[in-house]
Formats: structure tokens, sequence, C-alpha cells
């Protein structure tokens, strides 16, 4: 019988496990994006909140029942003052299903800071008011990386499926 080796389909499996493991390992990245790891919550003060620089976006998420567009806001903070940067941030949902598909577009967004790209996912949909419990996500990029805090921030990306 002919045809394709046995030698080559192992091999072909097992380029295809280790694919896998450094896929799900997080060793293949974006290219395009910054090395940042996500570092958990933090609670926002009403006095912390002044610190944080509302960065308005415009979402696209389509599904079966058609495609949905609009407009809102993401709060984000720069802390460039440790050994490195962190970044935190957050949604605020307050405009029912919009708000819901608006959290679906940022968690495949893009964070443009200065002239880095970072993933937006870190930003957490809250439906509290600052001060009243409201917990920023917070992303640490990797040392090197020193966006000013003061930085251009524009949220950028494409449609979505729901």
């Amino acid at each position: 019988m002919t045809g394709i080796p046995r030698w080559a389909i192992l091999l072909l499996a097992a380029a295809l496990v280790l694919y896998g493991i450094a896929a799900s390992q997080g060793w293949i990245r974006d290219p395009s994006l910054a090395k940042a790891d996500y570092v958990g919550t933090i609670d926002v003060s009403a006095d912390d909140a002044k610190l944080y620089r509302a960065v308005p976006f415009e979402w696209q998420v389509t599904s079966a029942a058609g495609s949905f567009k609009g407009n809102d806001t993401a709060h984000v903070r720069i802390d460039p003052s440790g050994e490195r940067t962190v970044m935190c941030g957050w949604v605020l949902l307050d405009k029912a299903g919009a708000s819901i598909r608006a959290t679906r577009w940022l968690s495949e967004a893009r964070l443009a800071v200065g002239d880095i790209k970072v993933t937006a996912l870190f930003i957490a949909p809250v439906d509290k008011k600052p001060g009243d419990g409201l917990n920023a996500g917070c992303l640490r990029l990797d040392e090197g990386i020193r966006p000013g805090a003061d930085a251009p921030l524009k949220l950028e990306g494409n449609p979505v499926r729901e």
C-alpha cells in the first residue's frame, strides 16, 4: 500500500500536540500586542475614580438576530509608578442589553496606548459606582514597556459575533 509514510503522520500529530500545548500555555501570542498579564481587580474609591480617563468607543456585534451597533465609554488608568506598569479599567453596565454587547465587543478589542497595543479584555464590566464596591480589572505590562500615565488611549476592533 502506498501513500503517506507512517513517520510523516506521526510527525504531523506530534507537531499538532506541541502547537496545542504552546497555545494553551500562552506561548503563542498576537505579535502586535504588548506582552502583559491579567493580575485581578482593584477596588476603586470615588477619589481614585478621578485618576481614570474616559475612553469612548463604538462597538458592533452581529448575531442571528441581526447586527447591533452602539457607543459606550470605558474608564482606564495607567500607573507607571511601580516596577512594571499597571493598567486598570472598567465599563459601566448601565444600558441593559447594549452594555452586554459592548462588553462582548471589548472581549476581542485592542486598546492602543500611545504606540503599543494591549488586549482590552482586562476592562471589567461593573454595575456599581466608584466608592460603592466598584472593582476595575487590571493588567500588568512586561518589564521595559512603560507608556506614560498620559499616553493617548483609543479602543479599536472589528465587529464580533455574539
